[in-house]
C-alpha cells in the first residue's frame, strides 16, 4: 500500500511540474526538436567525437566543445533545410508529418531557430581550437544548404555533395584535436562516412518505395533503376564499408585481438544480412536492414573510440 501511495505522489508531482509550463510548451519544444532533426544531429555529434578521439585519445573539454558545436550547427542546417523544402515535404509520405508541412511552426519561427543554432554552432567551433574547425563547419553548411539541397530536385549527382558534407563532422573533430589535415587518417575517416551514407540513403528510398512522388524525384535511385537492381547494388557498397571498417582493426587503433573480434563480428553479420536479403530473399525487411546498418556502424565507432581511450590511459596520457 505504501508503495502505491509513493508512486501516486510521484505522478502528482510530475503533473504539477508540467502545469507550471505554458499550455502547448512541450509540444512546441518537441516540434522544434523534430524540425532540427535531433536524432540525426546527435549522430553527427558522435561522429565528431570519433574523429577527435582518433587524433587525441585523451578526454578533454575540447571534445565536448567541438561535439556540441557540430551538433548545434547540424541542427541549424537541418532546420534551414526543412524551411527550404517544406512545400515539397508536404507532398511525400515520409516527410509530410514534419512540423512545417503540418503547420505546427511558422516559416519565420523556423528561420529564427536556424539562424540561432547556426550562429551558436559556428561560435563554438571558432572557440574550439583555431580556424580550421570553423572553416570546415562553414564548408559543411554551404555544401548542405547551398549545393546539396537545391540539386536534390534536379539530378542524381546531388548525392556527391551530400556525402561529402556528411563526411566532414569527424574531420572537424580530428582538426579540433590537432590532427594534421594531410594525414591519411583523414581520408580514411571521410571514406568510411561516404561509404556508410550511400546504403543508408538507398535503404530510405527502398523503405518508402511506394511513395510515387518520392520515386519521381531525380535524386531518387528508384527513378532510374529497378528495385532488384538497387538491392544488388547495396551489397558491394556494404562490402566496401566493411573493408573500410576492417582497416581500423590494424594497429595502433585496435592493438588487441579482442577489440578486433568485437569490430569484425558485427561487420561480418551485416555482410551476411545484406547478401542474404539480396540474392536469396530469405529476409527482406528494409527497416531492419536500415537499423542494422546504422547500429553496427555506430557500435564500431564506439568500440574504436573506447580502444583509443583505453590505449591512451594505459600509456599514461
Amino acid at each position: 500500500m505504501g508503495v502505491v501511495l509513493t508512486e501516486r505522489k510521484k505522478v502528482i508531482a510530475r503533473q504539477g511540474s508540467l502545469r507550471c509550463l505554458p499550455p502547448g510548451c512541450c509540444d512546441r519544444l518537441l516540434s522544434r526538436l523534430r524540425l532540427a532533426k535531433g536524432r540525426l544531429c546527435l549522430m553527427l555529434g558522435v561522429s565528431t567525437a570519433f574523429g577527435f578521439l582518433l587524433a587525441s585519445p585523451g578526454l578533454s573539454p575540447g571534445l565536448l566543445v567541438v561535439s556540441a558545436g557540430v551538433t548545434l550547427l547540424a541542427g541549424g542546417a537541418a532546420t534551414l533545410n526543412s524551411l527550404q523544402e517544406w512545400r515539397r515535404d508536404a507532398l511525400m509520405r515520409r516527410t509530410g508529418n514534419r512540423p512545417l508541412p503540418r503547420g505546427e511552426l511558422r516559416p519565420g519561427q523556423a528561420l529564427g531557430q536556424s539562424l540561432a543554432l547556426i550562429a551558436a554552432g559556428l561560435l563554438l567551433l571558432a572557440l574550439s581550437s583555431g580556424p580550421q574547425p570553423f572553416v570546415a563547419g562553414l564548408l559543411a553548411l554551404l555544401l548542405y544548404n547551398g549545393v546539396y539541397t537545391p540539386l536534390k530536385e534536379r539530378t542524381l549527382l546531388a548525392i556527391v555533395p551530400g556525402a561529402l558534407c556528411g563526411s566532414l563532422p569527424p574531420v572537424i573533430g580530428w582538426l579540433a584535436a590537432g590532427g594534421p589535415l594531410e594525414s591519411p587518417t583523414v581520408l580514411l575517416i571521410m571514406l568510411l562516412l561516404v561509404l556508410w551514407q550511400i546504403p543508408h540513403s538507398w535503404l530510405v528510398m527502398l523503405m518508402y518505395r511506394d511513395d510515387d512522388h518520392a520515386r519521381r524525384m531525380p535524386n531518387n535511385m528508384l527513378h532510374h533503376l529497378s528495385e532488384p537492381v538497387l538491392r544488388r547494388l547495396l551489397v558491394p557498397w556494404v562490402a566496401a564499408l566493411a573493408a573500410a571498417m576492417a582497416l581500423f582493426c590494424l594497429p595502433p587503433v585496435s592493438p588487441g585481438g579482442l577489440i578486433r573480434a568485437t569490430l569484425l563480428l558485427p561487420t561480418a553479420f551485416l555482410l551476411v544480412l545484406f547478401f542474404g536479403q539480396t540474392f536469396f530473399a530469405f529476409f527482406r525487411n528494409d527497416r531492419v536492414l536500415f537499423i542494422s546498418l546504422n547500429a553496427v556502424f555506430f557500435f564500431n565507432m564506439l568500440v574504436i573510440c573506447g580502444a583509443r581511450v583505453s590505449l591512451a590511459s594505459s600509456a599514461g596520457y
